[in-house]
């Protein structure tokens, strides 16, 4: 074995049984046992307690009264901002009915037979009725839209418009007439 030098820490010659690095680990193994032992609670060095009644005054003083401990109080749910949890949280499909358009333009204080129709135009969405109004202004109808009060835009075919007019009788039950609007051949 090659000789080593004396000034390294951890030479052979260091670790013998009577060297100091022995007497540290043996030390350091003693002191971490005594910490570790279960040797029961350690005593406080607090302020001194009073000192206890004696028996017979224990029994001349009127009992303490007990008070029964308070119940926590219920639980809440509080819904500020949050989701209901026992909503589903897909919706259904709900059928959406389409609502009729009220004309925001000339439309709704026009009559039917008063309207003129242009042209009719095509598109991937569905056809689309080109009309003029007596004052020269053109519109484009399409399905569901009201054209006065009481006329609605019920179908769009190449040849027409067919609208459905509701007739509100002396009776209580409204009735519905069909009305079309054809487009003239160019002779």
């Amino acid at each position: 074995m090659p000789p080593q030098s004396k000034h390294h820490p951890f030479s052979y010659r260091g670790w013998l049984p009577g060297s100091r690095w022995m007497w540290v680990l043996v030390g350091g193994v003693m002191l971490l046992t005594s910490a570790c032992s279960d040797s029961g609670p350690t005593p406080q060095t607090g302020p001194p307690r009073p000192s206890q009644p004696t028996p017979a005054a224990k029994a001349a003083a009127p009992p303490a009264e007990t008070k029964a401990p308070t119940p926590p109080p219920p639980y809440v749910y509080e819904a500020k901002g949050r989701r209901d949890p026992f909503r589903p949280l897909i919706a259904p499909k709900v059928a959406v009915v389409k609502k009729p358009r009220r004309p925001t333009t000339e439309l709704g204080g026009l009559e039917v037979n008063e309207l003129k129709l242009v042209g009719v135009v095509w598109e991937r969405r569905g056809y689309f009725a080109l009309v003029e109004a007596p004052s020269g202004k053109g519109y484009v109808l399409r399905l569901d839209d009201i054209v006065g009060e009481d006329a609605r835009v019920a179908s769009i075919t190449p040849q027409g418009v067919t609208f459905e007019i509701k007739v509100a009788p002396a009776l209580k039950q409204a009735q519905a007439r069909a009305m079309e609007l054809r487009l003239r051949k160019e002779e």
